[in-house]
């Protein structure tokens, strides 16, 4: 694990990109099979059934092979020894919801108080959910291994960055083809 120091304004700066961005996604959660992954030497992407590919899944499906490859797979588009796909379950989470402060301060010999209200004007909302890409054994037609985060996101449709983030932080979890 790396150890970061940053100084208070670099940590500033970085936490006002940061509420412009996605939210940084929760730690992976891995299953797999008891008999453990089978010999996966290439993947072939599982399509959505019947629909036409999203750009959500164009941008999943491109990262996902990509990873894999540089794990030491190779992808091919039929046959291949396993399958891998994805399920994005996103809900809309509120950004702005209604506050309530109280307060009480003094000066000049007086002391006050005082209640406010914050009532956000417009609507404000961020994408929450869970990302989990599968892996299926062809032969068996089997799922074999799931790697599962929670993360936010800017929009119900994940853009490129928000796709290449979520895939490697899950992917990270996958074996590389040296280690198997």
């Amino acid at each position: 694990m790396k150890t970061v120091v940053w100084s208070s304004g670099l940590a500033l700066g970085v936490a006002m990109l940061a509420g412009c961005s996605a939210t940084a996604p929760s730690r992976v959660r891995v299953d797999m099979a008891e008999s453990g992954l089978p010999n996966c030497q290439s993947f072939e992407w599982l399509p959505t059934p019947q629909q036409p590919a999203s750009f959500t899944e164009q941008r999943v499906k491109s990262e996902v092979m990509t990873k894999l490859k540089a794990k030491g797979y190779s992808e091919v588009t039929e046959k291949g020894d396993c399958r891998v796909t994805y399920v994005l379950d996103m809900h809309e989470v509120a950004k702005n919801k209604p506050r309530v402060g109280v307060g009480a301060g003094g000066g000049s010999g007086g002391i006050g108080g005082g209640i406010g209200i914050s009532l956000p004007i417009g609507k404000r909302a961020e994408q929450s959910g869970t990302f989990t890409i599968d892996v299926v054994d062809t032969a068996k037609n089997a799922q074999v291994w799931s790697g599962s985060v929670d993360a936010s996101f800017l929009k119900a449709e994940l853009n490129e960055d928000e796709a290449r983030e979520v895939v490697a932080t899950v992917l990270e979890k996958y074996p590389d083809k040296a280690a198997k």
